[in-house]
């Protein structure tokens, strides 16, 4: 509805209620996603949305309010309006200012971390029940003031829930309702469209998508192991695997997304598939194989969609025991971050089915959150429920945008098996390895685009990549250890000239060139090699004809001979 003094003149459609959404953060409007859709095409509900400006990391949220076209009112303006029904999915600021029936719902994984503060326990004495440790959102300080309960609804996700809250806040519990999880419902109802998902990251049938979750503040997974995105990618074979970062908004906009970024450059040009901020991680979660994350609620429901999921950073002093998370920190594997990673996920993968029970303290109501929810939401606002069944909407696939930059270097390593047949594998060369992990422990080589921005690289490369197969001449004299050039369609030697052509796209172009470059680097000759050859790159098969007969070489003009000092491979 238009607001002010004047907006009635302006309305078109003459709303019965108003709802007012309580967005403190990004992550608030990331979880109000999931809720607002139980409002779904009932032209009595108006939804207006406010900021209250009490969260220490606040920044975007006025963005994505503009971005998503929302109606929004400043906080005081909020304060001093009445409304049916108001949903904050935080605790803190002056929610008692606000004049209408106030909704706390969590915005996480349920009610699982201890409040700040509050989070070292007595010796011999960590439970919860004992009082001396408040659950942040079921506290008595974010829940009472003067004397009376604010909320008429603390809207908890399971069972578990209602005991820990009548132990801390007794007085609090005839406003309880246990209505099950939302996003919970929405992913698992997201499940069949998996393969959308995959595809937006990039990522076929038989490759794997790695997603590395992360969480905000020190003991985060990117607090304490800031290199381990960029180890990741250095070590698995970038034509089998997908990684996939999904880092907390307050993690974003604490430090500015554009100094994200900054820090990450290197494993973007790896081929990191960086997840958004408002949107995009339950797909990117569904598309996973494995998940490493840390004690944020992406990791936990991760586990509660059955993937596999290694712990890199898990301070269990900050966990409800009882909680779905503190389950998922009994039960899991740690990623250990000295041995090497595939092995780790093999056994991850092998033991996914042992964390069923983080599923089942996730919700006491699978499927049947929004019906709960919008009971509640309706009874509140004195206003009958619409007659069809409430939405539960799954996931749009278009609605995960990873930023990503194409892999522009590699390192290349070959291994011919007979005459005949090759199997190339191919690691991002922008980030680096531990010295005991690949590629660093195989024989491998170098293959740079020209125009990547690194010089160092580009002095090292065996081959390189063109756009156009007229510089080929140049690169060789200005690179004296380049021994091949590639582009989509050509592999040209610096001696023997264009020695396969036909292919694909630069994928084949650079598989068969390493092809070559290993061979002869093996001390085989090029009368040997194959007329013609099987190379496989991930899950790739492909069929290439090598030095074809009746092509001559480039023109000198265009190719001319190396350093003399320098010389490949003959």
């Amino acid at each position: 509805m238009p607001l002010g003094p004047h907006g009635p003149r302006w309305r078109t459609v003459a709303a019965e209620r108003s709802v007012l959404a309580v967005a403190h953060t990004v992550t608030a409007l990331n979880r109000l996603a999931d809720i607002v859709p139980v409002f779904d095409s009932d032209q009595r509900v108006q939804i207006i949305y406010t900021c209250p400006q009490a969260s220490a990391v606040t920044n975007g949220v006025e963005e994505h309010l503009a971005a998503m076209g929302a109606l929004v009112m400043p906080w005081e303006q909020a304060t001093v309006t009445e409304f049916d029904l108001a949903l904050s999915v935080h605790n803190s600021g002056n929610l008692h200012d606000i004049t209408a029936p106030l909704v706390i719902l969590s915005h996480g994984i349920g009610y699982t971390k201890y409040s700040p503060g509050n989070r070292k326990p007595e010796t011999g004495n960590r439970k919860p029940e004992t009082g001396n440790r408040s659950v942040y959102g079921l506290s008595r300080d974010g829940l009472v003031r003067n004397g009376a309960v604010v909320p008429r609804a603390v809207v908890l996700s399971h069972d578990e829930q209602y005991a820990r809250l009548a132990d801390a806040v007794p007085e609090a519990l005839d406003a309880a309702i246990v209505a099950g999880d939302p996003c919970f419902d929405r992913m698992a109802v997201s499940e069949p469209r998996r393969r959308e998902y995959r595809s937006a990251l990039g990522a076929d049938d038989d490759m794997t998508v790695v997603v590395v979750s992360s969480t905000w503040g020190p003991d985060s997974l990117l607090g304490r192991n800031p290199n381990l995105i960029a180890q990741l990618l250095a070590e698995l074979p970038s034509d089998r695997h997908v990684v996939a970062a999904v880092l907390h908004p307050n993690a974003w906009f604490a430090h500015g997304p554009a100094q994200i970024r900054l820090w990450l450059g290197d494993c973007l040009r790896a081929g990191l598939r960086l997840v958004p901020p408002a949107e995009g991680w339950q797909q990117a979660v569904l598309a996973a194989d494995v998940v490493v994350g840390d004690f944020g609620a992406v990791t936990g429901y991760a586990a509660c969609a059955g993937r596999a999921t290694l712990l890199a950073s898990f301070p269990e002093d900050q966990i409800a025991e009882r909680s779905a998370m503190g389950e998922l920190g009994r039960t899991a594997r740690r990623l250990d971050p000295v041995s090497a990673f595939l092995p780790q996920f093999d056994a991850a993968l092998a033991d996914a089915g042992q964390l069923s029970k983080v599923r089942e303290l996730a919700t006491s109501l699978p499927g049947s959150s929004a019906a709960v929810l919008r009971k509640a939401f309706y009874d509140l606002m004195a206003l009958t429920e619409p007659p069809r069944a409430p939405l539960v909407p799954p996931y749009a696939a278009d609605a995960l945008l990873p930023e990503r930059i194409p892999v522009a270097a590699w390192w290349a390593a070959v291994q011919w098996h007979g005459d005949h047949e090759a199997e190339v594998t191919r690691w991002p060369a922008d980030v680096d390895a531990r010295d005991e992990q690949p590629p660093n422990t195989t024989d491998r080589h170098l293959v740079v685009e020209q125009a990547h921005p690194r010089r160092d690289l580009h002095g090292n490369a065996a081959i390189v990549m063109l756009k156009d197969l007229g510089e080929a001449g140049e690169t060789f004299t200005r690179r004296p250890t380049c021994g091949f050039v590639v582009t989509g369609e050509e592999v040209v030697h610096r001696d023997k000239g264009v020695v396969a052509h036909g292919l694909s796209d630069v994928d084949e172009s650079v598989a068969c060139a390493s092809a070559i470059y290993a061979w002869l680097s093996a001390g085989r000759t090029w009368e040997a090699l194959p007329g013609r050859a099987t190379l496989r790159i991930g899950s790739r098969q492909i069929e290439v004809a090598l030095s074809p007969p009746g092509l001559p070489p480039p023109p000198a003009s265009e190719v001319r001979p190396p350093h003399p000092s320098r010389r490949p491979p003959a």
